[in-house]
């Protein structure tokens, strides 16, 4: 059985798609044994390769397995909307609150009430930038790393200080005040004030 790469981007299917296609689900079973040609990275999700998958595929794994309503957020969605901040080992992703799906290895799933209107960048739905942000900055606990996460998307012209501050308020407080702090000593006067800084203009 052959899959196109417009059904199968990055080589990335979930199990339910071969199912529908007309496969058994004990030949997916067993193309995906150790000695098979796939391999499953993800419960439900399988890889139409054998190695290690790249982190695009990884990624779009695990917008597979959240399923419906799932969103990448933190510096993987920032990323790829052209902020460059270092990624760290675990994807982050945002499900609606009312979804189940459990975490796995190198895969946070996060439940929200708050579900952003997805920015769609190379078929992968992303969290708008200020969202990414202040969902990245909530995890992120060493002090140098987290100024530099803040400022990226500010001197990148792609949000605010005061767009982010909102953000942080508006969501889960946990993880926000150090964020906050230095985006509060940012607004009033320092040197990287909102006065001080180049174009705001949006992405």
């Amino acid at each position: 059985m052959s899959q196109s790469h417009s059904t199968a981007p990055d080589g990335i299917i979930r199990s339910a798609e071969l199912r529908a296609a007309g496969m058994s689900g004990y030949a997916v079973s067993a193309r995906c044994r150790p000695s098979g040609p796939w391999r499953r990275v993800l419960p439900g999700v399988v890889l139409m390769g054998t190695g290690p998958p790249t982190r695009r595929q990884w990624l779009r794994a695990a917008i597979a397995y959240a399923g419906p309503g799932a969103v990448l957020t933190g510096a993987d969605a920032l990323c790829l909307q052209g902020i460059e901040v270092p990624r760290p080992a675990d994807v982050l992703v945002l499900m609606p609150a009312a979804r189940r799906a459990a975490g796995r290895p190198r895969l946070i799933v996060e439940r929200t009430t708050r579900p952003p209107e997805p920015v769609w960048r190379e078929g992968l739905p992303l969290a708008p930038v200020v969202r990414a942000t202040a969902d990245a900055a909530r995890r992120e606990h060493d002090h140098d790393r987290l100024r530099a996460l803040l400022l990226a998307p500010v001197l990148a012209g792609a949000c605010t200080i005061p767009e982010l501050l909102a953000e942080l308020t508006a969501g889960s407080q946990r993880g926000t005040a150090a964020a906050r702090g230095l985006l509060l000593d940012r607004s009033t006067g320092h040197q990287y004030s909102s006065g001080s800084l180049p174009s705001m203009s949006r992405t």
